[in-house]
């Protein structure tokens, strides 16, 4: 031991090593981090470290007041007294001033003491952890879209005032940022990590004093957040609207597909949440067009929950003075789509004791947007419910049908009771029904909820076009024939007979109804219905059903959502724009033009058939459909006399049976003579009943030899042919959809296959089918037709097994009956179909005209000014100039053959019945002077737009031609405003 008892270092030739303090675990940092590295504290650094906290601790102490310097002075001199010490352990702040320097520690020789107390700081600081009382966490992953959409709420006014100034400052170009403002006015900078097109940064976003939310600021930087609070990261607002194009247009394109895309191009690679995060920024970032959309709607008058329903279709709904009178004001169609279903999210099953599964629970997220989802364009869940079938007979109210229930009902799936009262339970939504004006807008859209195409959801539709359109509506739905039987019989009968409601069938499922029901509901037969096929549905689901892939596991605000968008965007960008409605009434201008030219042959047709007069075609159909109607129902005696003529057949051939059975010699048992006995009783029970009902004496039964006896074998055998020809026909049928389908486009490889077979089998069943029905009608006197499999395979339409109906009459000719002239017959209907088509278009030319003179000036004047500055083109604006140039090439092309005008009008301003005035909000446009009318007149005939024949095609110099007379056709529509 060396003086003052430390202990002398051994000297072995080497210097000695400073003292070194080695932490072995975590140590602590005075500010509660962490020190990852051995510290070594030499005596050079110690006693500057202590020099240092020396002087820390006098600068604190001079800064305090007299009482706190007295207060401290107190407590040091206390801890000073000896005698006192504590057993707690040192924390770790303590420790980290002896690290420091500033507090020294007394270290035996033979050490370990700082390990120990160091040790004993962390053990204490574990405990505290564990046995720490925290808030209870009562959040759930359920609960967290509600607590998002709870958070963006408050902030939405201000995100979307943001948003508007950002597309008011950059315009057209779709820059995602601004210049920055003064430096004076920031405030401070946001540190964000921005997602681009191309790139991935990290941006500063200057806040200024004006700027309520971060969220707002960001947004009216360029950039929408997918926090509330605090966001860390955000996405440009080009990159979000190039994705809402893209989406529209090509439906498949999901936002995980997106995301990926996205993250392979700024070489980084993709993680879950990151399609999660671009979800929750899209969503805002639609939320906001659609508050921006509201606003507009609210400035221009054009707010009301009916409004756009209508309003949206000019061709159908900008009704004007002194326009011809049809007889149906608005043609509709409406059909059921179940590929936009969603499945169920519901929780694992739970099962009893005895292994029975319980009910599944449903772990669905509450999500509160999902009731203002479906904006103006789906129809409440409550007020479609209003018309299921419960309520509607509690409510009492039946109308008599003005005709009989068709005979379709077996033949289409939505008909049939098993399958439109249960759908799997795996989905909640089933689908969706919509209905569409024959301009293909969108009127209205209903969720079909865990059933099929209930009559509920037609029903709620037509009680909101009764409301919507004072008369003549016309409805194509693939099952009006049966439907119209539900109507009639509904509390909306009377409502729909007084306003000359009227349900038909399209033309492409017309054809796969009974003769019968196409003689009632067939467009091509209807007066008033021009050349529209009302297939629309048929055409827009053919696109809509990409969208299956993106709602089929998507939350419910989610699908509703996808869905509304892209119809809004079909409505402006294609029923409006060129595929649609000037594209739309141009074409069919020129099928009509086409079928017109026919009537020379139609003459000469009638002629050669000895047709005097065209009132013979209408009245063959009338007399078509009296021996087709006189077909569907057999009288009741009939009927008895049948079932009588059966019952004594069947009783033959049991006592037949009975006497083979007691026969000398016979080796029937005991048993098989007793069940021979029971079924005699039975068919002499059987005969009895039918003698009492038709009131036949038993002592004068029928005999096989009596003239009662072979008139109802007659008419078994006439019933079993018309059996026969049911059964082949709906094989037919089976097999004319089967092969259609297989022709699909998006019919994939095994679905042809299987569908191939299915054709296989059903060839088989077809010749079976085949082979009855000859047996059949070799039973008949006369015979009936032989038909061959040959012939069978090509039957195409429905008519050709109608005619085959009539097994008595089969040798007579009738003026209906033959190929002949059922094919002139149709073809006089569609030539007066094309003159009543050319009648609808010369008016919806005309309202097109006048809506798009009159919205300009609304939109232009005071009226619809909601700001001086229009940054980008107006939706349907964009493309007023080609629906122009359009009408404006037909009436040079087509010269007189052109009945129509291309003066605008002047609207309605008011129909005269409950329904608001079309076009709500659109002041009222002068008429052109007679004036101006010549003159445009001088100028159209000057320009050859009568008696010109030049054709239609993409050459420049016919488009130029006519992009000058479309504006020529526009100054001078501005020169009536004025």
């Amino acid at each position: 031991m060396g003086v003052n008892g430390k202990k002398k270092t051994k000297s072995l030739g080497i210097r000695a090593r400073p003292p070194v303090v080695r932490t072995s675990g975590i140590v602590y940092t005075a500010n509660g981090g962490r020190l990852s590295r051995v510290q070594t504290l030499t005596p050079a650094l110690a006693h500057k470290a202590r020099a240092e906290a020396q002087q820390d601790l006098r600068e604190t102490y001079a800064a305090l007041p007299a009482a706190g310097r007295a207060a401290l002075n107190r407590l040091r001199d206390f801890a000073d007294e000896p005698g006192e010490w504590t057993e707690e352990p040192m924390e770790p702040n303590d420790l980290q001033n002896v690290l420091a320097g500033a507090d020294g520690f007394v270290e035996s020789g033979a050490g370990g003491e700082f390990r120990d107390t160091l040790e004993a700081a962390m053990r204490v600081e574990r405990e505290r952890m564990n046995n720490k009382k925290r808030k209870p966490d009562l959040r759930k992953r359920r609960d967290a879209i509600a607590r998002q959409v709870e958070g963006f709420e408050p902030q939405m006014d201000a995100i979307t005032d943001a948003y508007i100034e950002w597309s008011r400052e950059v315009g057209d170009n779709l820059d995602h940022t601004l210049a920055d403002p003064p430096a004076k006015d920031v405030e401070k900078y946001y540190e964000m990590v921005v997602v681009d097109i191309y790139r991935t940064y990290t941006a500063q976003v200057p806040m200024v004093s004006t700027d309520k939310f971060t969220t707002s600021c960001l947004v009216r930087r360029g950039f929408f957040p997918c926090a509330p609070w605090g966001p860390t990261v955000c996405f440009s607002t080009r990159l979000l609207e190039l994705f809402r194009v893209a989406h529209l247009r090509t439906p498949t394109l999901s936002i995980q597909s997106w995301g990926k895309s996205i993250a392979e191009l700024h070489g980084r690679p993709f993680k879950p949440y990151h399609a999660q995060q671009f979800s929750v920024s899209y969503d805002l970032y639609l939320g906001s067009l659609t508050r921006v959309k509201t606003r507009v709607n609210r400035v221009l008058g054009r707010d009301s929950p009916s409004w756009r329903r209508r309003n949206c279709c000019p061709g159908c709904m900008y009704r004007l003075e002194d326009e011809e009178e049809l007889k149906f004001s608005i043609l509709v169609t409406m059909d059921g789509n179940d590929s936009l279903k969603r499945v169920l999210r519901k929780e694992p099953k739970d099962f009893d004791d005895n292994g029975n599964p319980l009910p599944s629970v449903s772990k669905e997220r509450f999500d509160p947007r999902v009731a203002d989802a479906g904006g103006d364009y789906f129809l409440p869940r409550d007020k479609v419910d209003e018309w299921s079938r419960d309520r509607v007979l509690a409510a009492g109210q039946v109308s008599t049908p003005p005709e009989d229930k068709t005979l379709c009902e077996e033949r289409w799936k939505n008909l049939g009771e098993d399958v439109t009262k249960k759908m799997w339970g795996v989905y909640d939504e089933t689908g969706v029904f919509v209905c569409l004006c024959r301009h293909s807008f969108v009127l209205m859209i209903a969720d079909m909820v865990r059933s099929g195409e209930l009559s509920k959801y037609p029903l709620a539709m037509v009680a909101e076009l009764l409301d919507d359109h004072p008369r003549g509506v016309g409805v194509g739905y693939d099952i009006g024939c049966g439907f119209s039987t539900t109507l009639w019989n509904s509390p909306l009968g009377p409502k729909a007979l007084l306003r000359n409601f009227c349900c038909l069938v399209g033309a492409f499922h017309g054809h796969a109804h009974n003769r019968l029901c196409q003689l009632r509901f067939l467009a091509s037969y209807i007066l008033g219905m021009g050349l529209e096929d009302l297939e629309g549905c048929e055409r827009v689901f053919s696109k809509s059903n990409a969208m299956a892939g993106s709602v089929r596991y998507s939350s419910v605000f989610h699908r509703v959502q996808t869905i509304r968008t892209y119809f809004e965007h079909v409505d402006t960008h294609e029923a409006y724009a060129n595929l649609k409605v000037g594209k739309f009434i141009v074409d069919n201008y020129w099928q009509a033009l086409e079928i017109l030219e026919g009537q020379s042959a139609l003459r000469a047709a009638m002629t050669a058939a000895g047709i005097d007069d065209v009132s013979e075609f209408p009245a063959r159909l009338e007399a078509e459909f009296k021996f087709l109607k006189s077909l569907t129902s057999e009288a009741e005696e009939d009927s008895l006399q049948m079932e009588y003529y059966q019952r004594l057949v069947n009783l033959g051939e049991r006592w037949t049976k009975l006497q083979l059975a007691l026969a000398d010699g016979s080796k029937s048992t005991k048993t098989a003579v007793k069940h021979a006995r029971e079924l005699h009783a039975n068919a002499l029970k059987e005969v009895h009943d039918s003698e009492t009902k038709m009131g036949v004496d038993p002592d004068k039964r029928w005999d096989p030899t009596g003239p009662e006896w072979a008139e109802a074998a007659h008419l078994v055998s006439t019933k079993r042919y018309r059996m026969a020809i049911l059964k082949l026909e709906r094989l037919v049928i089976q097999r004319m959809f089967e092969l259609t389908k297989m022709n699909l486009s998006q019919t994939g490889y095994k679905l042809r296959k299987h569908i191939a077979k299915a054709l296989q089998a059903r060839s088989q069943a077809i010749r079976s089918a085949l082979k009855s029905y000859n047996t059949a009608a070799a039973a008949l006197v006369p015979r009936g037709r032989e038909l061959h499999w040959s012939e069978v395979v090509e039957y195409t339409f429905l008519a050709d097994f109608d005619l085959l109906r009539d097994p008595e009459k089969l040798g007579e000719v009738r003026p209906w009956a033959t190929p002949a002239a059922r094919l002139l017959l149709d073809k006089y209907f569609k030539i007066e179909r094309a003159k009543e088509e050319i009648q609808r278009c010369n008016i919806e030319i005309r309202r097109l005209v006048t809506y798009i003179r009159d919205e300009r000036k609304y939109l232009s004047g005071g009226g619809g000014s909601t700001s001086g500055n229009r940054p980008r083109p107006l939706l349907r604006e964009r493309y007023n100039a080609m629906h122009i140039e359009r009408f404006s090439r037909l009436a040079a092309k087509a010269g007189s053959r052109f009945t129509g005008t291309l003066l605008p009008g002047v609207r309605i301003e008011n129909t005269g019945w409950e329904a608001p005035t079309p076009m709500e909000g659109v002041q009222q446009s002068n008429r052109p002077t007679e004036a101006e009318a010549r003159e445009l007149a001088a100028k159209m005939e000057s320009q050859g737009v009568r008696d010109a024949e030049l054709d239609i095609d993409d050459d420049l110099g016919e488009r130029a031609e006519g992009e000058q007379l479309a504006e020529e056709l526009h100054a001078v529509y501005s020169v009536t405003d004025d």
